[in-house]
């Protein structure tokens, strides 16, 4: 992993307004799942029953392999290993048995807003998640835990461009799309959206400029 943190396991009712939103206005395009399992996409515990702490893990583009998916999961299944093996603790008691614990891009959850609130960066204003070190080209896993480990070490806004971004606006200006002209990203203008081909907001971004 190249970073991790921890966030309690709850529900985000600011982030479920918006997105509420965000869907209603129809900026969502064709990625009907997002108008599927709301419950589950707010509170993590509405989909691992029991779950109270949340670790959340980043894996940088380079490190990550041909397959995400296998990499990151491979590395949080380790890590549950090593959990189990460090706290001497009988499964049942750390991990919901009957559910899913383990997951990347797989599952409804407001995956970047727990990395905000688990202290691993801000959400810019090209709409990724933005490690101060490590850029926006990470890739986001979670490993569910039904015991308390710690509360998050702050918490942020969903979209606090002023801590990180400031008075940068690169990417929006270079968007071929302009998918990004207004505070709520617009999917049907998204090249990358569209044809999966497109990263210029990324490449543009001061923050990924050291890791090209």
């Amino acid at each position: 992993m190249d970073d991790a943190g921890v966030v309690t396991a709850q529900r985000w009712d600011s982030d479920a307004l918006f997105m509420d939103e965000w869907v209603a206005q129809g900026l969502h395009g064709n990625m009907s799942y997002f108008e599927r399992n709301q419950a589950k996409r707010y509170d993590i515990r509405e989909l691992v029953p029991d779950a109270k702490t949340v670790v959340v893990t980043l894996l940088t583009y380079e490190h990550s392999g041909h397959d995400y998916h296998r990499t990151l999961k491979s590395l949080l299944y380790q890590m549950r290993q090593r959990i189990l093996e460090e706290s001497d603790a009988d499964e049942g008691d750390v991990f919901s048995a009957d559910h899913q614990h383990v997951f990347c891009d797989s599952a409804p959850v407001l995956e970047r807003r727990m990395a905000v609130a688990a202290g691993l960066g801000f959400i810019g204003r090209n709409h990724q998640l933005i490690h101060p070190r490590l850029g926006s080209r990470v890739h986001i896993g979670e490993l569910v835990l039904q015991v308390d480990v710690q509360d998050a070490p702050h918490e942020q806004l969903m979209r606090p461009y002023a801590l990180g971004c400031k008075d940068c606006r690169r990417c929006i200006e270079a968007c071929p799309g302009q998918a990004l002209g207004r505070e709520e990203w617009d999917a049907r203008r998204c090249v990358a959206y569209i044809t999966h081909k497109c990263e210029i907001c990324q490449t543009v971004c001061p923050y990924n400029e050291k890791l090209i």
